[in-house]
């Protein structure tokens, strides 16, 4: 077995989550519903009130975000089975190295977010502040701040992020659930009757819309499913988490988009007289999503630098993040990273299928036996990418043809559908 370094840090990055460790769905669910809580559900829900009439949008949320829990199902079967996270399910799937690329790639893509994330955090929070005390704090001030207080809760790793979201999640569901409820007492239902104002999306489109939001989740949920009791708390709480996540932020955008007549919803807020409130909310929401991104790529660096203490990577991966954001240049990473994410989604269509045909593999003794690569998984994991990049609009991607509307999920079924047809023809991996 090769050697890595030893910290006792209580996260687990290299190793199975003990039994004595693991979390009933409750809180696992608290989890996925905190980071689903987030600015992009926000502008999704703007984006479809503006194309949609309301009782269909509902519906296409509904549906997609029904469609990611059913997903989630899969992937966090087997993260609570095996007790691993995503990146040390790819040691297996993919091998001892070829797992160091995917590993790679998986945390470049999650760091680069972690940083964007905190960027698109100051723009807010600072316009927030500036509309409620007139004062303008510098970016890179909150960009610090922000960055900070989402790095020291991943330092801390999962416990502290459960213990975050389990707080928050109560507080950012009271704080939004009142600001929806005073907005249609001051302006009624009629607006919710009201044609959409922007261009025309349809049904199908919106579905897709929806589950791309999260779908990157879905690959990483392995990362948060380990800790569950067992299978079904995972799986349990994965479908509640990513249904409820995904849903919820992005319906209450669109009552009040369509209650309060206008796409700002920081200004919906201080007309309701909710100015701190939506401060709060804004913190809450984006302290709890990025904290996720922060926590995934620190898994996935430790797989690739397996004789760094893991919490040494997760300092100086945050510390790159905040970088980015204080010095502004996390915008010009934005179509850079939407790449990169499109090679991330075929890694849980390959895990999926590779473990339903070979769960001996995932049994504790398997390590020694693990081989450097397994051609047909990197084979199979370039078909996926190929298709998801042709499927993807630029800049991610070409746009040649679709699939199902969700380049990452064209991703995962190809890939996914490719290392089942070449292992069957090949019978193995040898």
């Amino acid at each position: 077995m090769e050697e890595t370094v030893e910290t006792n840090s209580g996260n687990y990055e290299r190793e199975r989550v003990p039994e004595k460790d693991r979390k009933r769905w409750l809180s696992i669910s608290m989890v996925w519903i905190a980071i689903g809580i987030d600015l992009s559900g926000m502008f999704m829900g703007v984006a479809l009130s503006q194309g949609m009439a309301f009782w269909t949008a509902i519906y296409a949320v509904i549906i997609g975000s029904v469609i990611l829990g059913i997903l989630a199902i899969g992937a966090t079967y087997i993260g609570a089975k095996a007790g691993l996270s995503t990146g040390m399910i790819s040691r297996i799937s993919f091998g001892k190295k070829g797992a160091s690329l995917m590993g790679a790639i998986m945390g470049i893509s999650s760091l680069g977010w972690f940083g964007v994330q905190i960027g698109f955090f100051a723009e807010n929070i600072g316009a927030a502040i500036n509309q409620l005390t007139g004062a303008n704090t510098p970016s890179w001030l909150l960009s610090l701040i922000g960055g900070s207080l989402m790095m020291l809760s991943a330092f801390w790793g999962y416990q502290a992020i459960e213990k975050l979201c389990t707080y928050s999640v109560p507080l950012l569901a009271v704080l939004i659930i009142v600001a929806t409820l005073m907005s249609l007492n001051r302006n009624g239902t009629s607006g919710l009757a009201s044609a959409p104002q922007g261009s025309n999306l349809s049904f199908g489109l919106a579905v897709s819309l929806v589950i791309g939001v999260y779908m990157v989740g879905v690959v990483m949920a392995p990362d948060v499913a380990r800790w569950a009791q067992n299978p079904k708390q995972a799986m349990i709480a994965g479908f509640v988490g990513f249904t409820i996540g995904n849903s919820f932020m992005i319906i209450i955008s669109l009552i009040l988009v369509k209650v309060m007549n206008t796409a700002d919803l920081t200004a919906v807020f201080f007309t309701l007289g909710l100015g701190i409130p939506s401060i709060l909310v804004l913190t809450l929401a984006q302290w709890t999503t990025n904290t996720n991104n922060l926590y995934s790529a620190s898994l996935d660096f430790s797989i690739v630098f397996k004789n760094i203490n893991p919490k040494l990577i997760t300092i100086v991966c945050g510390t790159l993040g905040i970088l980015m954001a204080m010095f502004g240049i996390y915008g010009m990473f934005e179509n850079f990273l939407s790449i990169v994410t499109v090679l991330v989604s075929p890694i849980a269509g390959i895990y999926m299928i590779d473990y339903f045909l070979y769960k001996e593999k995932y049994d504790f003794s398997y390590e020694e036996k693990l081989q450097d690569y397994y051609p047909i998984s990197i084979f199979s994991w370039v078909v996926g990418s190929t298709v998801a990049f042709m499927t993807s609009q630029p800049p991610a991607g070409f746009g040649l043809f679709t699939l199902t509307n969700v380049s990452a999920l064209d991703g995962i079924l190809v890939a996914g559908l490719c290392y089942f047809i070449v292992t069957k023809l090949t019978k193995g991996r040898k």
